[in-house]
């Protein structure tokens, strides 16, 4: 029997150029946010925490400044996190750029790292790091701050924890110091619930759901909540307003367990705006990138045409922040800008 060869075919996804779009002007926003919000606050002599700092990838970013403390509750992420300092303090870029690809974290190099991250601590007057939650006491031995950032994670804990959070950001913080958050947003009250961290696959739940899975760990999968500006900037305000009760139930504490606060507002938001923070691809949909450019595009008086470049991406986004409403409505994530505010 003559022998049977396969024919080799290179596939090639029809909506490549979509997803490129898409993430380069991802790219371009959040150098644009960074530059707009935070990039002047971060001065030679400025002290600054990162609230929940994750893998510590905003600390190249912090660099410039005198003195960083990073804060992560999560043993595996504040481990990576040292590994990440120990690379900037040591200007290793080679195993600083692997550290970028996940594929590394699987590779007994890595598990490692984390191994004498956790032995050797990072001893620095630079950077500090606190295997601690974000609103713990003892975090304000290290300041007080000049600027506090805190990313992503307001959408994924309970409001009591974003109370006391708040809390103790107004406690940390130098007078007149600024606090920067980022979080998503949508114009109504969403939970959603992804099996496990990064899984896009989302299922709408209920808020008593979303509550059970906060106290649950992360083994319980990671919580989703988007909140409108409005009642966010309410929670910045005044993180114990009688009134967020009946939007939160049993989530919401009347008073702090560890602060003693002023009545008058704790913040005042000095700027803020809508954005982007990575790539959807919404395939079906001739318009392509996002599902909400048609709505953005109609409620602009443009005409509803497919996304064929970057900058027409970067305007889109550029004209929505020039308007309250649509800034209210569209884009899923915001940067919220506040100034601690003196009784």
């Amino acid at each position: 029997m003559k022998k049977v060869t396969a024919t080799v075919y290179n596939t090639v996804d029809p909506y490549q150029w979509v997803t490129d779009i898409a993430h380069q002007a991802w790219k371009t926003r959040d150098q644009e946010v960074w530059a707009n919000n935070i990039q002047d606050l971060i001065t030679p002599d400025a002290v600054i925490l990162d609230a929940g700092c994750g893998l510590g990838r905003l600390l190249p970013r912090f660099w410039s400044a005198k003195k960083i403390v990073l804060v992560e509750p999560d043993r595996k992420r504040f481990l990576h996190a040292s590994v990440v300092a120990k690379c900037l303090l040591n200007e290793d870029q080679e195993l600083f750029e692997k550290l970028k690809d996940d594929g590394f974290w699987q590779t007994e190099e890595y598990d490692g790292l984390l191994q004498e991250a956790n032995t050797s601590p990072v001893k620095s007057d630079k950077v500090h790091l606190l295997n601690d939650v974000m609103q713990s006491p003892v975090i304000e031995q290290y300041g007080k701050f000049d600027l506090i950032v805190c990313s992503h994670i307001f959408e994924h804990i309970s409001l009591d924890i974003i109370q006391e959070s708040i809390a103790a950001f107004y406690e940390f913080l130098k007078p007149k110091g600024t606090l920067v958050i980022f979080a998503c947003k949508s114009p109504m009250l969403y939970h959603f619930h992804a099996p496990k961290e990064f899984d896009r696959q989302y299922i709408l739940i209920s808020q008593k759901e979303f509550t059970e899975i906060c106290r649950s760990g992360h083994s319980a999968g990671l919580g989703v909540r988007y909140m409108p500006f409005d009642l966010f900037q309410t929670i910045v305000n005044n993180p114990f307003n009688p009134t967020l009760e009946k939007t939160f139930g049993n989530e919401f504490k009347s008073k702090s367990e560890y602060y003693q606060l002023p009545t008058t507002p704790l913040f005042v938001i000095k700027q803020w705006e809508a954005y982007h923070s990575e790539f959807y691809i919404h395939k079906t949909m001739e318009v392509g990138t996002y599902i909400e450019y048609p709505q953005i595009q109609a409620r602009l008086n443009l005409p509803i045409k497919p996304i064929e470049s970057v900058a027409e991406i970067l305007e889109l986004e550029h004209q929505v922040n020039q308007n309250e409403t649509l800034k209210k409505m569209h884009l899923i994530d915001m940067v919220v800008v506040a100034n601690k505010n003196e009784p």
